[in-house]
């Protein structure tokens, strides 16, 4: 499979198959995430994440959306337009599909061929992920964050009790004023504080 760069050419397009809203269940959320979802939804972050998310069993910190139906359709998939319900407040995942990421690092991805549109024009791979809200470039370096940042504490937190857990769920994805505009610099903040409570 040939790996891709953001100046690669690729046919993609979109026929609203809803390919990539079933057989979901690992749509990964990052506290930023949260915030920009729960805000477009007009929620708090505590109701969101109460309504829309599910745990990852084994991998604790970690929240993805849930699903529904025989199909795992995305909870925020809406059928009366058969499209995304959040499409400007996205999670990577979705920005990116159906690119998969070799090295989110670097750049490089393949293309799972899941929405091969045969007359669709050819565009860069830059041009599909960062469209017109520059999605992709606006998150990747929170992503890249969030994803270190789990490597490294979840080894460190498998002895702490349900309780500790739970607490540092609500500091990571609900201790937020959505109305604050740098709510990365909150991000940042909110995993030094369960770091340094891990690390007492």
């Amino acid at each position: 499979m040939d790996i891709l760069t953001l100046k690669s050419k690729v046919k993609l397009g979109c026929n609203m198959c809803d390919k990539c809203c079933v057989y979901r269940g690992d749509i990964k959320l990052t506290p930023i995430n949260v915030c920009n979802i729960s805000k477009y939804l007009r929620i708090q972050n505590k109701e969101f994440i109460e309504k829309y998310t599910d745990r990852i069993e084994g991998r604790p910190l970690e929240l993805v959306l849930k699903t529904r139906g025989d199909k795992k359709e995305c909870i925020l998939y809406n059928n009366k337009i058969h499209g995304c319900g959040i499409h400007k407040v996205k999670p990577m995942q979705c920005t990116m599909f159906p690119l998969v990421p070799e090295n989110l690092k670097r750049d490089y991805f393949y293309d799972s061929e899941q929405c091969k549109i045969e007359n669709a024009k050819e565009i860069t791979v830059n041009e599909w992920l960062n469209g017109n809200n520059n999605n992709y470039k606006r998150n990747k370096k929170i992503v890249l964050e969030w994803i270190n940042f789990l490597e490294d504490i979840q080894p460190r937190i498998k002895d702490c009790s349900k309780e500790e857990i739970d607490k540092f769920y609500e500091v990571l994805f609900t201790n937020y004023d959505i109305k604050q505009h740098n709510l990365k610099k909150r991000m940042e903040c909110n995993m030094n504080k369960v770091i340094n409570d891990v690390l007492q």
